[in-house]
């Protein structure tokens, strides 16, 4: 892979013949095309493949605006898209299965998650979270402001990005799922604050 010395990109992105050209965090780069043949591809290549297609497939349900801010933004080396995969592929096994929903990380970045962070459905309000914990007794300031944001999911969909209204500094309280989808078997927590956001944890 070669980097551009001068901006080519602005006049040149994608294939041409055998070289790709590309832009990746405001700089150009140019790669020779990978040539592959479908008999070319081993019983380990061809499962990867399919693991691959299945972390898309789980990047596509999830993705709006504001996720592939997030993600963006955590990557570093890299586009949003691909450090997705980079984390999630974990969470599934070589042929693609989803091992546990609860292995999937939706959203990433350098902010804090509470301490102890504990969450529970109401007995008779499925769609009702209760939630609680700690913050580190150095958090002051901004960071009390970090709001909780949920996205909830079940059966490969998700919910879209929602505030759920609880500020770090609450150390807790209740709000409701999103109403898509329905009857949620997962949801996922995490912090934002302006462009910065929190690595997710699930329930």
């Amino acid at each position: 892979m070669a980097k551009m010395k001068r901006n080519i990109g602005d006049l040149v992105s994608g294939r041409i013949g055998n070289v790709v050209f590309f832009q990746l965090h405001g700089k150009s780069y140019v790669r020779a095309a990978p040539v592959r043949k479908k008999t070319s591809w081993t019983e380990d290549q061809q499962f990867q493949r399919q693991r691959i297609s299945k972390a898309s497939g789980l990047w596509r349900a999830l993705r709006s605006e504001q996720v592939s801010k997030i993600w963006n933004a955590a990557a570093e080396q890299m586009n949003g898209y691909a450090w997705f995969l980079k984390v999630n592929l974990p969470a599934l096994e070589i042929d693609g299965t989803l091992i546990d929903a609860k292995l999937l990380k939706v959203s990433d970045g350098k902010l804090a998650m509470p301490q102890n962070l504990m969450a529970e459905r109401k007995p008779d309000d499925a769609s009702t979270i209760t939630v609680s914990w700690q913050n580190d007794l150095h958090t002051r300031g901004e960071r009390l402001n970090d709001e909780l944001m949920v996205i909830s999911y079940v059966d490969g969909k998700f919910s879209r990005v929602m505030a759920t209204g609880l500020v770090r500094g609450a150390k807790g309280g209740s709000f409701e799922l999103p109403v898509k989808p329905v009857n949620a078997t997962h949801f996922y927590l995490f912090m934002a604050s302006r462009e910065e956001y929190s690595g997710s944890c699930a329930f």
